[in-house]
């Protein structure tokens, strides 16, 4: 009889593994100048959580700029590339929101980075490929309410602010 409760016991908790999860948050980061050094208006998301049927780790952030901030942004298309942000520059950002996703919706993520990482240069183009539109079609990829980018293409707060409120009425169906 023991030996049964164990083996029941040791199927519920490998099973409870299976239900892993991540956590998609979404960031803006505002303009800052700090000494001779200035950051830009950006989004981007970060990834939190555990992925598969092992548990696989996951701690990721994801962004999309410019290789190079010149006046040339203002211009032309410029060279652009996928970012991972650093901890002390997600501390300094500003948290819209977070979601769980599923392992499907991860790898569906996952998919726009390295979509975006492949896209032939220059990619960058600040009123129609920017870190908005990235970040809008990761969230897409997450199935959630993604509102059209084209009013907020310069303004990340703002855009993330709007999808924010998107998600949240969709919670509420």
């Amino acid at each position: 009889m023991w030996r049964l409760i164990l083996a029941l016991g040791l199927l519920a908790v490998s099973s409870f593994g299976a239900n892993a999860s991540v956590v998609l948050t979404f960031y803006s980061h505002e303009f800052r100048s700090e000494g001779r050094e200035a950051s830009f208006p950006h989004a981007f998301v970060a990834l939190r959580g555990t992925v598969g049927p092992n548990n696989k780790p996951v701690q990721a952030s994801y962004g999309f700029t410019a290789v190079s901030v010149s006046p040339a942004i203002l211009l032309k298309p410029v060279g652009g590339h996928v970012v991972s942000e650093q901890d002390e520059y997600i501390a300094r950002s500003h948290r819209h929101f977070s979601v769980p996703i599923s392992d499907a919706q991860y790898q569906a993520v996952l998919a726009v980075v390295e979509r975006w990482r492949a896209r032939a240069q220059p990619s960058y183009s600040l009123d129609s490929d920017n870190c908005i539109t990235f970040v809008k079609e990761i969230a897409l990829a997450a199935r959630l309410p993604a509102g059209d980018a084209r009013p907020f293409i310069r303004s990340p707060k703002e855009y993330l602010d709007d999808l924010r409120v998107r998600v949240g009425r969709q919670g509420r169906h």
